[in-house]
């Protein structure tokens, strides 16, 4: 779309009319602004009752704590209001912390798809960024001085001299949203708004305490409570389906609303809530299989060497197999999660590890998974990672070295690549596409012994809410073994003389 801003004195005298309305006019400008819906692409953004009420909050109160379901499109609408309150508002200076530096450009990306595809009445001239782009990736600034900046947590960030709206996203699991808001409110106390909005996560840490403040009065934030029923599309049909997909302490969490505490979890909540939104808005499935269990995000490239891992059970228990493709840039590719057969495990493995250029097939060869590793040793798989044990044998000098097919978990190696794929993660050097590790994550704690496992899994774990439902970390494991493996160096299996 040009990028041509009409001068104001050539708009003819309707659409000054318009523009005169949509300034003053929140609710008239939302009805310009269009949004991309997963299914339906581009759509206009009618506002629901909830977000017509929420929109009305943002204008009567100059401070709002939002507690949110999941998908219950607040970004969307905060997004809305900082176009709306920059371009009409001179000189204001619009801060939108996220909780990682891809979720802010992902924000002012909304804003710009927004902006873009405003009537060019409605616009305000942007002033910065090439001239091909509409502002940086990280800042709109407007001809009318106002400007509007999307940016990772920072120990630093809200530190401004004239912040006239602060937006902080997900508060709940923002890294020193205590520290950020301290040093951000003298500045907002002169005039200055704020928005503050995130799912449950935990009892006690910044989001928490604000929203239950603002519940009993206890300080200047008007409380908002976003059920999931207000929204209409919403049913008990999908509840249970939520319920099914997420499990109870997840959905209590997500969808209820509940302040609930998960222990110490491994992986930072802010990274999985990042690759969460990244697999909704960006993750593309080119293929389903196993009735939707196995899913492919990117087909086999000539010449790429890919990594096949797996975490593998029975298939009758509380555990399931899981599998997992990466390059060796970590990439993910393909991912699976089912209870299926051992025999049919091997199979998987073996298909789709010759599909995926030979890949290196590192499948975990502890109890019943040494079958199937074994299996592809005997069918001659051609490309197997071996696992290299030292053995002390009695009259020898000099340790023997054993090779174990797959990839076999000690208790040593096992906290080494948990830790290894939590840095991963934490850095963005992998990119996991899983639904089912996301689901694992919020789950998968550090128990009283210090050891990494699901929730409840281990007998000695306690939880005071859910004793009933047991977690699991399959997902995770598999995707542990593979991101680890991959960056080990190639070296040649030796078979030990008979």
């Amino acid at each position: 779309m040009s990028r041509r801003v009409i001068d104001q004195h050539k708009l003819t005298s309707e659409e000054f009319a318009i523009l005169a309305k949509a300034s003053k006019d929140v609710f008239f400008f939302a009805t310009f602004i269009k949004l991309i819906h997963p299914l339906r692409g581009k759509v206009p953004f009618d506002l629901y009752p909830y977000q017509t009420a929420t929109l009305l909050a943002f204008l009567k109160n100059r401070f709002n704590v939002i507690l949110k379901f999941r998908q219950a499109g607040v970004t969307e609408l905060i997004s809305l209001y900082c176009l709306w309150f920059a371009m009409y508002h001179p000189h204001k200076t619009v801060v939108i912390i996220s909780i990682k530096d891809r979720v802010a450009k992902r924000v002012l990306r909304k804003i710009k798809f927004m902006y873009k595809n405003l009537p060019e009445c409605l616009k305000t001239k942007v002033i910065n960024g090439r001239s091909t782009d509409i502002g940086t990736a990280s800042e709109l600034e407007f001809s009318n001085g106002s400007i509007i900046s999307s940016i990772p947590t920072t120990e630093e960030a809200g530190r401004s001299e004239a912040v006239s709206l602060m937006v902080i996203d997900e508060a709940a699991i923002v890294r020193w949203a205590e520290r950020i808001w301290a040093s951000a409110f003298p500045t907002l106390s002169t005039g200055g708004r704020a928005i503050i909005n995130s799912t449950a996560y935990g009892v006690g840490n910044f989001f928490h305490k604000l929203f239950v403040n603002a519940v009993a009065g206890g300080n200047k934030f008007n409380p908002i409570r976003l059920h999931w029923q207000m929204h209409p599309e919403r049913d008990q049909q999908w509840y249970q389906e939520q319920l099914q997909i997420l499990g109870k302490r997840k959905t209590a969490q997500e969808i209820d609303g509940d302040f609930l505490t998960s222990g110490n979890t491994v992986f930072d909540l802010a990274d999985i809530t990042d690759i969460q939104n990244y697999i909704r808005e960006e993750v593309k499935v080119l293929e389903t299989r196993e009735n939707g269990h196995l899913k492919v995000f990117e087909k086999p490239k000539r010449g790429v060497k890919y990594v096949i891992g797996a975490d593998i059970s029975t298939g009758r228990s509380y555990d399931y197999t899981t599998i997992s493709v990466m390059d060796a840039e970590g990439d993910e590719k393909l991912a699976f999660k089912g209870k299926i057969p051992v025999d049919k495990t091997e199979k998987l493995i073996a298909y789709w590890g010759k599909k995926y250029n030979r890949a290196l097939a590192a499948p975990e060869s502890n109890d019943v998974g040494l079958a199937v590793a074994m299996g592809l040793q005997n069918g001659h798989y051609p490309n197997l990672h071996y696992h290299r044990k030292m053995l002390k044998r009695k009259g020898e000098s000099r340790p023997d070295v054993d090779e174990i097919p797959g990839w076999y978990t000690t208790k040593k190696n096992r906290p080494v690549i948990i830790a290894d794929l939590e840095e991963d993660i934490r850095n963005d050097t992998c990119n996991i596409k899983d639904e089912f590790f996301v689901a694992e994550a919020p789950t998968f704690i550090f128990d009283a012994r210090g050891k990494a496992i699901a929730l409840n899994k281990d007998s000695n774990a306690q939880d005071d809410l859910f004793e009933d439902e047991v977690y699991t970390d399959d997902a995770i494991m598999g995707k542990a073994i593979t991101n680890y493996v991959r960056k080990q160096p190639l070296r040649k299996h030796v078979s030990r003389p008979m």
